[in-house]
């Protein structure tokens, strides 16, 4: 049976009242009462109860991480446990606690959101997508709850974010692939609703057009950002009839089933078509060639997102604040063409 303050109570000879405000480290119980409370509920292993303490002090120390995509597609891409491990890494030491939902489009999150914020579970919200006119953004804006963003979010100088510079990055990216000599150039898993895909694939289009390189919209194929498949994406241009001299995947899980569907088709990688990601996951130097990434530094962007996160839930006043993480070009094998 659970213990419950009116057993501790009981025990040490004081009111139930009495015993809540020693909980609550209330100056109004003297340093021996409490002593001598703390040391009965360790002898009887009482826990006092999480949300009682919440509504006492008006704060849970619980902080709500929102996910894009079904549970298991989420959840098995390594970019979302070193995230989260960054996040836990500050909560931790900051004794804040983490409730991770797992949402497949923007309207559940949206319902989401507002469950966390209405039910006083969590002290603040961490978004870790940006979608095009996100409707958890404007709702949190409008209620003024502590949230950021992990992503540059469209109304970028309202609202608090943490993100790389994906136009950057896009940049960088198809320019080593112009180097190495590539001139029909594919872009895989443009998501029109994330922000992400869309930084990087106008980093993609700059970098062409600094290259006198004519944009082919037939190169740009479109997918469903976590939840899609490298192999089906190019399945879907090759039968178009295009094979490109290189390919820019918006994710390495997407590059690895490039590289699975052209090594069925009998084209080597990268001698025929040069392949890259981004997020250089774990099995990106393991790969077979090993795949050309950018290090986006996802525990870095857990870790700001929520020290950002602190100060807005802990602030007074009303500021917003971005931070860029650095990202780093990694070549491979996968673009090296002879």
């Amino acid at each position: 049976m659970r213990v419950t303050i009116n057993d501790i109570a009981k025990a040490a000879n004081v009111s139930p009242a009495t015993v809540s405000r020693a909980i609550a480290d209330s100056p109004r119980i003297s340093k021996a009462t409490k002593k001598k409370i703390f040391k009965i509920m360790e002898e009887m292993n009482y826990y006092p109860n999480v949300i009682a303490r919440s509504l006492a002090r008006k704060s849970t120390n619980i902080i709500g991480i929102l996910v894009m995509g079904t549970t298991e597609k989420a959840f098995q891409h390594p970019f979302f446990p070193e995230i989260l491990r960054g996040v836990a890494s500050v909560a931790y030491k900051n004794k804040y606690k983490i409730l991770i939902s797992s949402v497949t489009n923007m309207d559940e999150q949206r319902e989401i959101v507002d469950d966390l914020t209405q039910s006083g579970i969590t002290d603040g919200i961490l978004l870790l997508s940006s979608g095009v006119k996100d409707p958890s953004i404007t709702y949190l804006k409008e209620i003024q709850f502590p949230f950021v963003v992990v992503g540059r979010p469209d109304n970028e100088n309202e609202v608090n974010w943490v993100d790389n510079d994906n136009i950057s990055v896009g940049y960088k990216m198809t320019q080593h692939l112009i180097e190495m000599g590539c001139t029909e150039i594919a872009f895989l898993g443009v998501d029109r609703k994330f922000i992400v895909t869309l930084d990087r694939l106008k980093g993609y289009k700059m970098a062409l057009q600094d290259n006198n390189i004519a944009l082919n919209e037939d190169l740009i194929v479109e997918g469903k950002f976590v939840d899609d498949t490298g192999y089906e994406l190019m399945k879907n241009l090759m039968e178009k009839g295009i094979v490109p001299s290189g390919v820019i995947a918006c994710d390495d899980l997407l590059a690895f089933g490039v590289i699975k569907y052209l090594n069925e088709k009998g084209l080597k990688v990268p001698d025929d078509v040069a392949v890259a990601g981004f997020n250089n996951v774990p099995l990106s130097s393991y790969f077979t060639p090993p795949l050309t990434s950018v290090d986006i530094n996802a525990f870095s962007l857990g870790a700001k997102g929520f020290e950002l996160l602190m100060a807005c839930m802990k602030s007074e006043y009303k500021s917003f604040n971005r931070a860029i993480i650095p990202t780093q070009l990694i070549i491979r094998e996968s673009t090296l063409k002879k």
